[in-house]
């Protein structure tokens, strides 16, 4: 990641039906564009759709950032903002990305703290930081129906990965919360010979 710092908003357009806001920064040093997306829809089953929780962040980042709101964004071309430039996207804050394992750390074994753990449709997802990178390891229950392009819950595949939550880690997914920081051990694994995945060890069991 690198910060371009002061780059020139030249350009704002909407797309999506006004529900994505292309903002265009321009780097006259190196002679680019750099574009950030605010966009109040997310990615989920192969598409974009409306979510409540992201408009309202959205909005926030306009008052944040522009103090204005998303409808009036185009006011404030000729203002200028840092810009942070990742590989495959750009944004006007740091933004952590969840790194993904490879082939050389195969059965490699490391060390790392719990920082976050998500709840969603799809799967429990506990994300852990080592080395100052961060990592997810699922622990999924969703079906996906190649002929919809959609995935679904498994409600009884979802019951049996929270009842290997609480063995592994001693606690109901309720109680979720009560790890963040803990330390933990991954080992490094494979999965239909081409998928690395981190396996996160079992909790020893109290007394």
């Amino acid at each position: 990641m690198e910060i371009r710092e002061n780059l020139q908003l030249v350009n704002v357009e909407y797309e999506s039906e006004g529900k994505k806001a292309v903002l265009t920064f321009l780097d006259k040093e190196r002679k680019e564009v750099r574009t950030v997306n605010f966009n109040k829809q997310v990615y989920k089953d192969g598409k974009y759709v409306d979510d409540p929780d992201k408009a309202e962040k959205v909005e926030e980042w306009c008052k944040q950032f522009f103090m204005c709101e998303f409808k009036d964004l185009p006011k404030q071309i000729g203002s200028t903002k840092d810009v942070y430039c990742y590989e495959k996207f750009n944004s006007l804050f740091p933004v952590e990305q969840i790194e993904k394992f490879t082939a050389d750390q195969l059965n490699e074994i490391i060390t790392a703290k719990i920082k976050e753990i998500v709840v969603d449709d799809s799967a429990i997802r506990i994300r852990y930081e080592s080395d100052g990178k961060l990592y997810e390891s699922k622990m999924s229950y969703a079906i996906y129906q190649k002929d919809m392009n959609l995935w679904f819950t498994d409600p009884l595949k979802k019951q049996k990965q929270m009842e290997k939550f609480k063995d592994k880690f001693g606690v109901d997914i309720s109680e979720k919360d009560t790890l963040i920081g803990h330390d933990i051990i991954v080992e490094v694994k494979i999965a239909m010979g081409k998928y690395y995945y981190g396996d996160i060890k079992k909790f020893p069991k109290k007394g």
